[in-house]
C-alpha cells in the first residue's frame, strides 16, 4: 500500500536520486545535476511503498503566491497506478493551505519528439495544467530542449 509524505527540505534527497537515476526514459545529465542540486532546498511530497520511495514531488516556492512543481518522478515499474495524482493532491492542498493561487510547471515542450514527454503532458493536462509559453532556449536549460511552462490555478 502507497502512503503520502510531506518532508521538510533535503529529507529524502538521496531515495529521490536513486528513483530518478533508474528511470528508464528519465531525466538528462544536466537535469540529474540540477536536481541533486535543487533537492536539498525544496520541501518534498514522498509516495512510500513499505519505506522505498516510488514516487516523488519538490515543490519551489516562487512567492507567497505562485509555487513551481520543481522535480517529479514516479517509478517505471508504478506508472499508471495514480500514484502522481495522489502526490499531486497533496501539493494542491499543502499549497492552498500557503495561500498560493496559482501553481506551475516546466517540461519539455511538444516541438521535441518524445513519447515519454508527450505522455508528461498530457498527465499535466489532465491534472488541470494549462500550456502558456514555451521558451527556447531557456536559461540554464541543454540546448535542443525547449521548456513549455504550465500553470495551474488553485
Amino acid at each position: 500500500m502507497v502512503t503520502i509524505e510531506r518532508t521538510k527540505a533535503g529529507a529524502r534527497t538521496e531515495d529521490c536520486l536513486r528513483l530518478a537515476r533508474g528511470l528508464d526514459e528519465g531525466f538528462n545529465e544536466n537535469g540529474l545535476a540540477t536536481m541533486a542540486e535543487d533537492l536539498p532546498d525544496q520541501r518534498t511530497v514522498v509516495a512510500l511503498d513499505d519505506g522505498d520511495v516510488v514516487g516523488f514531488v519538490s515543490i519551489d516556492e516562487c512567492n507567497s503566491n505562485v509555487s513551481e512543481l520543481g522535480w517529479f518522478a514516479v517509478a517505471d515499474d508504478r506508472q499508471g497506478e495514480g500514484i502522481g495524482t495522489e502526490l499531486l493532491a497533496e501539493v494542491y492542498d499543502d499549497r492552498r493551505a500557503a495561500g498560493v493561487e496559482l501553481l506551475a510547471v516546466k517540461t519539455l515542450a511538444d516541438t521535441v519528439e518524445s513519447e515519454n514527454y508527450a505522455r508528461t503532458r498530457a498527465f499535466y493536462e489532465k491534472e488541470g495544467f494549462r500550456h502558456v509559453e514555451t521558451i527556447d532556449p531557456f536559461p540554464g536549460w541543454d540546448p535542443g530542449n525547449p521548456c513549455a511552462i504550465y500553470v495551474k490555478p488553485l
